[in-house]
């Protein structure tokens, strides 16, 4: 059975993610939003977020945020170069028996400093 993945609309796609995909060519558009689909994919049918071999692929690891507890469980994910997702995984729980993976971040130009600053401002909905 497939796990949830849910986009957290607050910073998915944001403006400035979205100004870097449009100046890119319309085949590497297409290419970035393909890997996203692909790790979408992958998310929803693997077994952990950073040990599963599905997703070797973008070498997952934790992320950290200051202010954001170890328990909120954040990913990144390394796409083609510089492109990087920042996703929560959510642990199967009796409200929640499936799980889900929220989809938090993803940015073009690799700057942790902005992801860390938007995530930290949106903690208490994360």
């Amino acid at each position: 059975m497939a796990r949830p993945v849910r986009l957290f609309g607050p910073l998915w796609f944001d403006n400035h993610f979205k100004r870097e995909l449009r100046r890119l060519p319309r085949p590497e558009q297409e290419s970035r939003l393909q890997e996203i689909a692909d790790l979408t994919h992958e998310l929803a049918s693997c077994r952990h977020p950073t040990l599963d071999p599905r997703l070797a692929r973008w070498r997952p690891s934790a992320y950290r945020v200051p202010k954001i507890p170890s328990e909120k469980r954040l990913c990144e994910y390394r796409c083609s170069f510089p492109m990087r997702v920042i996703a929560r995984w959510i642990e199967p729980s009796a409200e929640d028996p499936e799980g889900a993976v929220l989809l938090v971040a993803v940015t073009l130009s690799h700057d942790h400093e902005r992801l860390r600053e938007i995530i930290t401002k949106s903690r208490s909905e994360l």
